[in-house]
């Protein structure tokens, strides 16, 4: 089951959660567009469309729909800052439902090897300026590492 916990000022939501499987494998269901389409389907939201050039200074984006009204979309896009496979994955994050979409906030995972497998370790930060949305990460990032934990660990 993934921790999640939030700073006081609300500026960070850390989620973290431990996978049966090496780093390398859990970096690529991360960043690879077949896989991501897969573990992307949740109870309430469906990844629709997933694309990302992993390299630094490359372009991401997605579109995630609820399942219920799946006239409504979720887009998110950024550029990845920093990436080392398969131990780091650093981007900007744009949100359409953000109060202020051209906020910058800024998405970590850190992947690190366990006797068991992976921990990995996804950090939300920047989001003070953004009205509840330290709460509304801490509500969906657990869900989404649960996702790929299940995922990576069925193949």
């Amino acid at each position: 089951m993934a921790s999640v916990t939030i700073t006081p000022d609300n500026d960070v939501v850390t989620t973290e959660i431990e996978i049966a499987a090496p780093p390398a494998r859990v970096f690529q269901a991360i960043i690879q567009r077949e896989q991501a389409l897969q573990w992307g389907g949740g109870k309430d939201f469906q990844i629709t469309f997933w694309e990302m050039d992993a390299r630094q200074g490359g372009k991401w984006r997605y579109t995630a729909e609820e399942r219920k009204h799946p006239d409504t979309k979720f887009h998110h896009h950024g550029e990845i800052l920093q990436i080392d496979p398969p131990r780091l994955l650093e981007y900007t994050w744009f949100a359409s439902w953000h109060p202020d979409p051209s906020h910058t906030t800024i998405v970590r995972w850190d992947l690190t090897r366990t006797p068991t497998g992976t921990r990995l370790k996804v950090t939300h930060s920047g989001l003070a300026a953004l009205a509840g949305a330290a709460e509304g990460y801490a509500r969906g990032w657990p869900g989404l590492v649960q996702q790929i934990k299940n995922f990576v660990e069925k193949q």
